[in-house]
């Protein structure tokens, strides 16, 4: 049985390696108040959406099979709830009754665990076909049709009555039927179990020859014990295995549900607040245009558990970005909204935004300003530079990189120029760049009609100093007015 809710050919896995700098981008883009949110407590969710969202995929094929996976659970979020918490009962059962596969125990006892344990397994299998029964018509995703399709053709009620009357047969406590044949010394060989007659079993064997072990024949009792144990040892390896292709689909289902599950609470969370969301448009590869409209950051939004401004834009044949502005006028709070909305289209999920269209990119990149180094092992400018050159030998055409005033450490014409130099290779090379910087030499050189690529944008400010947190298309400005921020901390007349 295969589940393949998550990608089309192949069962997900939460151990793959992550992208490079997975810890930097949580951090840099707040990402763990989202995982919190989607997790809810439940570690098994947290290991998977953060593993889905740290591994990003590249192709619009697989990204819209997520997306019309999770359509589906958007519009049956009891349904999939209930699913999910079919496979978290079935795993808290079966962790409760495992001890088939103990040594410590002998053959009997491990084959009557192994028998509970299906049919564990088998109630489960029930409920789960119940449970999509009256709701699979609302589901239109390839990939929820195709595992409703399939619980159906191959567990119809005819295969639950027969699973049902084999597993009642093999705990049969009335006693088991085995035989064997002699071997050349005389001696027991070909040891098996047999299933009994279903009419007549009594009867046929009632005046068949028979003996009793007298009751202290230990030596007796331990030699019919092996005996039982020989013929029992097949059917117990082809339990095990029966058990353990069962236990993998309830394994898998669950990890693929808790990605969606988690989404349902993010969703749901955001839409409390009155947040909107949306399925992304996807771009290819080679586009060089952004169309977004009340793109928000989801931490933020989460932090404050209310609303928050949100952007607007309509860029075409644009691979740089140079935000600049006032201080403190929403300009990290724009490039974490743009990171997020990145990393979650390319994991099948929704956005933050009322509407989204974006290229996929081969990979996010983050580039933020730190604190300085306590243990002055390095200066700030030399730990700058080294980051950026571990990313850069990670870098690949069609990845999208975002620096938050970066190079900032030194004086104004030293950071313009290395930032200049950067961004001028990252471009020229393929790459998508966001830079918010407060260096006016560096956004003012590609001010030019030789930089032709190039969007600049500016934090909203009003007349009397106002933020409105929107970051608009503007020229690049001399200042950050950081005088409002002055009058604000000493007063208007300071």
């Amino acid at each position: 049985m295969k589940v393949h809710l998550m990608d089309q050919d192949t069962d997900f896995n939460p151990q793959q390696k992550p992208c490079f700098g997975k810890d930097t981008l949580i951090a840099d883009l707040e990402f763990a108040r989202i995982l919190s949110a989607m997790a809810q407590d439940d570690t098994m969710i947290r290991e998977v959406c953060s593993s889905a969202l740290f591994c990003p995929l590249r192709t619009a094929r697989e990204i819209r099979y997520r997306q019309e996976v999770l359509k589906d659970c958007i519009n049956n979020p009891e349904t999939v709830r209930k699913l999910y918490d079919i496979t978290v009962e079935t795993m808290e059962r079966k962790h409760k009754s495992w001890s088939w596969l103990s040594t410590r125990q002998n053959l009997s006892s491990n084959f009557s665990s192994a028998v509970d344990l299906l049919k564990i397994y088998t109630e489960m299998l029930m409920k789960m076909c119940n449970a999509t029964d009256a709701d699979m018509r609302n589901f239109h995703s390839e990939g929820f049709k195709n595992f409703i399709s399939m619980l159906w053709q191959e567990l119809d009620d005819d295969y639950f009555l027969q699973i049902h009357s084999l597993l009642n047969e093999l705990k049969d406590e009335k006693g088991m039927l085995i035989s064997a044949e002699l071997g050349n010394y005389n001696q027991g060989i070909d040891y098996v179990m047999r299933r009994k007659e279903k009419t007549h079993f009594w009867r046929h064997w009632h005046f068949a020859p028979s003996f009793t072990l007298a009751p202290r024949d230990d030596a007796g009792a331990s030699d019919f014990g092996n005996r039982r144990a020989r013929a029992m040892n097949e059917s117990i390896n082809v339990l095990a295995q029966s058990a353990e292709h069962v236990e993998s689909f309830f394994v898998i289902l669950q990890k693929e549900l808790a990605f969606y599950v988690g989404c349902l609470n993010l969703y749901d969370r955001l839409r409390a607040v009155g947040m909107p969301t949306c399925i992304p448009e996807l771009l290819p590869l080679e586009a060089e245009s952004r169309k977004y409209k009340e793109l928000y950051d989801v931490s933020l939004a989460l932090l404050k558990d209310s609303g928050v401004t949100g952007n607007e834009l309509n860029a075409e044949d644009q691979r740089l970005y140079i935000i600049t502005g006032a201080n403190q006028g929403g300009k990290s709070t724009f490039l974490r909204s743009i990171g997020q909305a990145q990393l979650m289209m390319q994991c099948g999920m929704f956005v933050g935004a009322q509407n989204y269209r974006a290229p996929i990119r081969n990979g996010v990149f983050t580039h933020f300003k730190k604190e300085e180094d306590t243990t002055m092992t390095s200066g700030k400018l030399d730990e700058e530079l080294a980051r950026m050159s571990e990313i850069a030998g990670r870098l690949t055409p069609g990845a999208l990189v975002l620096f938050n005033e970066s190079f900032a450490a030194t004086n104004e014409r030293e950071g313009s120029e290395i930032c200049r130099q950067i961004t001028k290779a990252l471009a020229d090379n393929g790459m998508e760049i966001f830079f918010v910087t407060h260096l006016y030499t560096f956004a003012a050189a590609f001010f030019s009609p030789r930089y032709p690529k190039v969007q600049f944008l500016s934090a909203q400010r009003l007349e009397n100093g106002e933020r409105t947190f929107k970051i608009m298309p503007g020229e690049p400005l001399q200042t950050a007015y950081g005088e409002d921020l002055y009058r604000k901390i000493f007063g208007p007349e300071a």
